[in-house]
């Protein structure tokens, strides 16, 4: 009897290149489920990039959703949904925010909500006694993202051993590729991105912060908020508000790069892949 796989597909491309190396290497090892879980805040770039790999390398991909339940005690279901009928409007995240709160470092449950725990729920319908393994697109040259639960699997990282400059030369011999920056990432305005890549951001596109702020002005107490204190979304406790005044003062000073001296966190360029699997249902 084969082994059970579950590759969690990203929508990055390191996510795309293991799904097509796990099906030229491993369809005769294991039987294989490729699922793609849709945040409702992902860059449209991401979501037809997802589309064509799954189609011209034939995953046969799930696309899941969380559903948020408001009922204590219940947690996260999920439904199916394809590339056309796929929410893009926020909804799905506002959900989450309004029942836990605004994530942050402190807090750090989106990834949970809207991606770890509907991806294992619809896993352990196909599987319902949950032996399986989870596959996630993390790099031979990210070894300090590899963890070590048992159930998950890293196939870039052992065996196939392939680096960022692998991944990019396998997409530059596609007929296509992700059509995204590696700053702007699936998750655009991801609170986990450094203050360089946000600030890159806020000089593109500005108005792709008008969601996360207007969820700090709707739901800045909502959720498990034990202190009653407002959340924010982003490092040192800042509000998005705070992130563009501090912009101003970062333009107006003509050093944008210098200021910055380090890169907090990969942010979601990379995905949140690096969940802890096996979440019971």
């Amino acid at each position: 009897m084969k082994q059970k796989l579950f590759v969690s597909f990203s929508a990055g491309q390191s996510s795309g290149y293991m799904c097509y190396l796990i099906l030229l290497h491993w369809m005769g090892l294991y039987e294989v489920i490729f699922i793609l879980a849709n945040t409702s805040q992902e860059r449209e770039e991401s979501l037809i990039f997802a589309d064509k790999c799954d189609k011209f390398f034939g995953l046969n991909l799930v696309w899941i959703e969380a559903v948020i339940n408001k009922e204590r005690g219940v947690g996260t279901g999920f439904k199916v949904v394809n590339f056309e009928t796929a929410c893009r409007d926020g909804s799905i995240f506002e959900d989450m925010i309004e029942f836990y709160g605004i994530p942050n470092t402190s807090y750090p449950h989106c990834t949970r909500e809207l991606k770890e725990v509907p991806m294992h729920k619809y896993a352990k319908t196909v599987w319902p006694d949950g032996d399986y393994l989870t596959a996630l697109g993390i790099r031979v040259d990210e070894e300090g993202r590899v963890g070590s639960n048992p159930k998950i699997t890293y196939p870039l990282n052992d065996p196939f051993m392939k680096d960022k400059i692998d991944v990019n030369n396998f997409w530059e011999s596609q007929p296509f590729k992700l059509e995204l920056l590696s700053h702007q990432g699936n998750c655009s305005w991801c609170w986990k991105k450094s203050d360089k890549k946000l600030h890159m951001l806020i000089d593109e596109s500005p108005e792709i912060f008008d969601f996360p702020r207007r969820m700090e002005a709707k739901h800045g107490l909502s959720g498990h908020n034990i202190d009653g204190t407002k959340r924010k979304f982003f490092r040192k406790h800042r509000s998005v508000d705070n992130l563009f005044k501090e912009h101003e003062v970062i333009a107006s000073s003509g050093r944008q790069s210098s200021i910055f001296d380090e890169e907090e966190s990969s942010g979601c360029s990379e995905s949140c892949e690096p969940f802890m699997g096996g979440v019971e249902a």
